[in-house]
């Protein structure tokens, strides 16, 4: 045998029986408490969309079948007071879906799966540190902020019951090797069914990211807003109305440069508003939202991506409603409907939309 391959062989069995013998560095984790503190959860749920556009016609309407994948896991370091903890779903690069349509591009060609979000969470007394790219803190609306939208960055929370503080620094998008940073905070009170807050989102290089040469240069995404909702409970009955509305102070400039075209001010699309009842009637669930937002009231890329589709996202009018009904304690039926029109807009080519989606959802 030559030197070579006995080295190479020496090594190997060298690499092995480093990884077999028990070191005293990893003996802090053993198997059964590694697997004690981990939880495991997730759902799938399959859709029937369907939308229609008022200027095609019921024959041209889009109909597609589309699936949502999503797992968590999470590890729990009681003494220590730190959670770890990544999910993986379907979707493609927008952070406001994890929708996947099947097959496509190709005849029943397979999905993707992406990280959805990875963080690690220290809790202290009533302090909460959140860092990497996780779940929204924030309380809010579907006018405002869209359910699957993962800010990235940090988020601290103080608790002095009924009283809460939530801020956060996030990196929104990454331009010329440099930080397009989201400011947020948000002060509230959670008591007694109640939850009522006032927050603020602040966005700087908004004219890059957007990449539209109309905008002002002093436009800015700088969005206060006031969220409340109270859940009424009794016996198996749950009614929870809400109201939400946001103000633009930052959309600056004239006439013609606004977000949505046309002749639209920016210092007067700059308002949205929503509000809403949601309920639950033992295995029922139904829910009813109105809203308005004005072309430059809310952030596109982080608004609900299906209330507003096919017009643009913002400058838009409508209403939500749903009815679900759980099967089982897992697994439920949904159906929602979406109607949405352009707020302000005259000369745009999309009239109205009507959308239904149907859902069978299973989660884990």
């Amino acid at each position: 045998m030559k030197k070579s391959k006995i080295w190479v062989f020496s090594l190997l069995c060298a690499a092995g029986v480093f990884l077999f013998t028990p070191h005293s560095g990893y003996a802090d984790v053993s198997t059964p408490d590694f697997i004690d503190n981990l939880t495991i959860k997730g759902d799938l749920r399959v859709r029937y969309d369907y939308q229609q556009n008022n200027e095609t016609g019921a024959e041209d309407a889009k109909d597609r079948l589309r699936a949502r994948f999503r797992l968590g896991l999470a590890w729990k370091n009681t003494p220590e007071n730190w959670t770890v903890a990544a999910g993986l779903a379907t979707g493609e690069n927008d952070g406001a879906t994890t929708n996947a349509t099947y097959s496509d591009d190709e005849m029943f060609e397979t999905g993707d799966i992406r990280l959805d979000y990875a963080y690690a969470e220290h809790k202290l007394d009533n302090m909460v540190f959140v860092a990497g790219q996780h779940k929204n803190k924030f309380h809010s609306s579907m006018a405002l902020w869209d359910p699957d939208v993962r800010p990235a960055g940090f988020t601290g929370q103080l608790t002095f019951d009924p009283l809460f503080v939530t801020a956060g620094y996030f990196q929104a998008r990454y331009i010329d090797s440099d930080i397009a940073r989201m400011a947020a905070a948000q002060v509230g009170i959670d008591m007694a069914g109640l939850i009522a807050a006032i927050g603020y989102y602040d966005v700087n290089r908004v004219d890059e990211f957007l990449d539209m040469d109309t905008l002002d240069n002093d436009y800015k995404y700088q969005i206060i807003d006031l969220y409340a909702q109270y859940e009424l409970k009794h016996d198996s009955v749950t009614i929870t109305p809400l109201a939400h509305i946001f103000y633009n102070i930052g959309a600056e400039g004239d006439p013609g440069q606004s977000v949505g075209g046309e002749n639209l001010d920016p210092e007067k699309e700059n308002l949205g508003w929503l509000v809403g009842v949601k309920a639950k009637v033992d295995r029922f669930s139904l829910g009813v939202e109105y809203g308005e937002v004005g072309a430059d009231a809310a952030i596109q890329d982080i608004k609900d991506s299906d209330w507003g589709s096919g017009l643009g996202s913002t400058d838009i009018k409508g209403v939500k409603a749903s009815v679900g009904y759980k099967v089982t304690k897992h697994c439920e039926f949904k159906t929602t409907y979406y109607y949405t029109e352009p707020l302000e807009r005259k000369e745009y080519d999309v009239k109205d939309v009507n959308r239904v989606q149907v859902d069978l959802k299973y989660a884990f």
